[in-house]
């Protein structure tokens, strides 16, 4: 007898940039929630026993398109009223009407959506953890506001399973949470075989948000103004003031290379020619970038984010101290022979945890069960 298939699908509303690169007008570019969902997503089509689904916002596309064997569906406007927005997306989980309902990234329209599914639907969630910040109310409140912080609880009671990306938010999730996580699900890394690199500067990528603390990567650049400093830093949709500031402080530093953005498949060119990766982040879950560089062999020094220690060994993690930060960068700039030791050892770690058939196979088992 043929195995039931079983219809799954990802609500990630930023995430269809991905789909379609070549789309204009989208002024929200995407981030590592989104692109681990569509990694997943792409790699799980492949399976003859899932039908896969993926829910995204409006950005003008066609209600309804196919890619990589993927039907991709159309929601809400982001622009429009949230009660709206609401509506618009249930009506589209409904029509939808999958087995389970896979969210990522903590959010009140989250928390609302697994209520629904669970109340209305009486369908299953399966949530996955994106950042360490979810393990508690604090945190929650800090970064995203009180409505968030309030509502993500929802999500974290009634969903049916749970996953995280580190043995660290796995522990920090039970303490903080009280519930214990179903599963460690790493991110799925690419790896690059190609074995060229050079030193040319020092690389920082993410959103402008003041989570990523990206202010401490410009007085980086400051105190060492005879290296070269690159910033990959697109100004996003829920900090546009803020990461406007950013980027003008970035024009007046003049080692300091300013990118709104590069396309995720031409970020290698830069990870291959980075001396040293910089990730200034106050918190993460598994930084994709920081992964990404150490799959290029990028030495990294992160000012506070270390999830299971892996930069013993790949880098350097100051522990949120300014000197220990500065001191350390200074270590890395003297020495290539250090460089290179750190870099190799970082992308031995990435082979060996990150690949993509282990992980796939453990999710797989997941939404089967």
């Amino acid at each position: 007898m043929a195995e039931a298939i079983k219809k799954i699908c990802f609500v990630i509303p930023r995430a269809y940039y991905l789909f379609n690169p070549d789309i204009s007008g989208v002024d929200d570019k995407i981030g590592g929630a989104q692109k681990q969902a569509f990694l997943f997503s792409t790699e799980l089509a492949k399976n003859k026993t899932f039908d896969i689904h993926f829910c995204v916002a409006d950005f003008g596309q066609k209600r309804v398109e196919k890619h990589h064997n993927i039907t991709v569906w159309k929601s809400f406007n982001f622009d429009s009223f949230i009660i709206k927005k609401t509506i618009v997306l249930f009506k589209i989980l409904k029509k939808i009407n999958a087995d389970i309902y896979v969210f990522r990234a903590a959010d009140s329209g989250v928390a609302l959506g697994t209520l629904f599914i669970k109340l209305f639907l009486k369908k299953k969630v399966f949530y996955m953890l994106a950042s360490n910040i979810e393990s508690s109310f604090s945190g929650l409140r800090k970064v995203l506001g009180l409505y968030t912080a309030f509502t993500m609880p929802l999500t974290y009671k009634y969903a049916d399973k749970i996953s995280v990306q580190s043995q660290e938010q796995y522990n920090l999730f039970i303490d903080g949470r009280k519930r214990k996580p179903n599963a460690i699900i790493r991110n799925i890394i690419p790896i690059n075989n190609q074995t060229k690199k050079t030193d040319n500067f020092i690389l920082w990528v993410g959103r402008l948000d003041k989570i990523k603390s990206p202010e401490l990567f410009l007085t980086l650049a400051k105190k060492f103004p005879y290296e070269k400093f690159v910033m990959i830093a697109p100004v996003v949709r829920d900090s546009i003031e803020y990461g406007n500031k950013i980027k003008a402080q970035t024009l007046k530093i003049k080692n300091l290379k300013y990118i709104d953005f590069v396309k995720p498949k031409e970020m290698e060119k830069y990870y291959q020619q980075t001396k040293i990766y910089v990730i200034t982040s106050e918190s993460e879950g598994f930084s994709n970038t920081m992964a990404e560089a150490m799959a290029a062999k990028c030495p990294v020094l992160s000012y506070t984010v270390n999830p299971d220690n892996i930069l013993e060994g790949a880098g350097f993690c100051a522990a949120r101290n300014t000197e220990n930060f500065h001191s350390s960068f200074e270590k890395l700039l003297k020495s290539s022979k250090l460089r290179i030791t750190l870099g190799t050892n970082g992308y031995n770690y990435i082979r060996k945890e990150h690949r993509k058939d282990i992980i796939i196979e453990k999710l797989t088992k997941i939404l089967s069960n």
